[in-house]
């Protein structure tokens, strides 16, 4: 066996472990994570502070009126809803008019159209926050509902005196091969955050399920480090006020939020957002993820390879087959288990393919993001 052939077989078995690395460490942590409360190793708390769920809302009178109700109708004892009418021309001001007069718990809020020169989502939500009643505040948005009566509840029930953030986990509606697609997609991502918080290593969170104390929002002096950022109230913020002790995170059933997303440009506008604000990560989140990306990509390969120049070896075609299938089996049972924690349909026929097309759908929003990088902030 010459130089060339040590190389190849050792770099497609490194590749291999690498990527084992990855699905264990990371991908499968939230699943262990899980087990370990269900067990009763890790106590969550039975407290229940009052909260106060905080909404942005532009034009959404639609999603208003079909998704605001399972908020509202939360089994809580001490909740607020406050909806900040971001300038809306539509019938929002008048769905919420009559949603006020039904719930009590419904206050509502606004900032003019002319409002100019700062994030608008980040002034909506500081004003909305600003007229929160309660400490614990917990974002979501106007296209989302929660899937349980119980979100509020699942969320709330980390605070103790040490948290100061909780992060949850959000899905997208499954109609079509896109919202497959991006289920996928968001799936991954998800299991990433909350593994490196569960890790006391929190670099992110999703505005459609994020909760955290008022009082860190004005420590932290709310959005003004990065005002001038069209994006970046959830994840950016969640950057800069997480540290190992103070960030929890929530895996059950009854936290999950469900986003209506019901075409390829909406699903598009939120990856080149985030990827807009993902370049600001303290330390090396994204290089450690698109490393990830590379030696997937590596790993399939270098199995072409040695299986088109070692085909008439069945030793080495046979380990490598092998390999091959302990993969993907394992990243199979990872996503799918996870996936049935989190409500999305599980994956069969489309798996490989999500597999093989997410790191190329990921750079192409990022080259989508680099030919539009004067729109990631507000001033012209």
């Amino acid at each position: 066996m010459g130089t060339l052939d040590i190389v190849l077989l050792g770099s497609f078995v490194l590749c291999f472990f690498i990527q084992m690395f990855y699905m264990l460490y990371f991908y499968a942590k939230p699943l262990f994570f899980r087990n370990k409360i269900n067990k009763g190793e890790i106590a969550v708390g039975e407290e229940l502070p009052g909260v106060s769920v905080v909404i942005s809302a532009k034009n959404e009178s639609e999603n208003l009126e079909k998704f605001l109700p399972m908020v509202l109708e939360q089994d809580y004892p001490n909740f607020e809803v406050i909806v900040v009418n971001d300038g809306s021309t539509d019938e929002s001001e008048n769905v919420l008019g009559r949603f006020e007069q039904q719930y009590k718990n419904l206050y509502k809020t606004y900032i003019p159209e002319e409002a100019k020169y700062v994030s608008r989502k980040k002034l909506a939500l500081t004003v909305g926050i600003k007229a929160a009643r309660n400490e614990v505040l917990l974002f979501t948005e106007a296209s989302s509902e929660p899937l349980s009566k119980n979100w509020i509840r699942s969320m709330a029930r980390h605070f103790d005196q040490n948290t100061e953030i909780v992060l949850g986990f959000g899905i997208f509606n499954q109609k079509g091969f896109f919202s497959r697609m991006a289920n996928y997609d968001n799936l991954l991502l998800g299991l990433k955050y909350l593994a490196k918080a569960i890790s006391k290593q929190p670099y992110m969170g999703i505005g459609t399920n994020l909760a955290y104390r008022k009082e860190l929002f004005f420590a932290k002096k709310g959005f003004s480090k990065r005002l001038n950022l069209r994006a970046g109230d959830d994840d950016l913020f969640v950057n800069e006020a997480a540290t190992k002790t103070n960030t929890k995170v929530e895996i059950s059933e009854n936290s999950i939020i469900q986003t209506n997303i019901d075409s390829f440009k909406i699903w598009q506008e939120m990856k080149v957002s985030h990827a807009a604000t993902k370049r600001y990560y303290k330390g090396n989140e994204v290089g450690l993820w698109r490393f990830e990306y590379f030696t997937r990509y590596l790993f399939l390969s270098l199995a072409i390879a040695i299986s088109i120049f070692y085909f008439q070896d069945y030793y080495i075609t046979g380990a490598t087959l092998f390999l091959f299938i302990i993969r993907y089996l394992t990243l199979f049972l990872v996503v799918n288990k996870s996936a049935k924690i989190f409500q999305i349909n599980k994956f069969y026929f489309t798996f490989l393919l999500f597999d093989f097309l997410q790191p190329i759908l990921n750079c192409w929003f990022d080259l989508n993001r680099m030919m539009r990088g004067k729109h990631d902030y507000t001033w012209k």
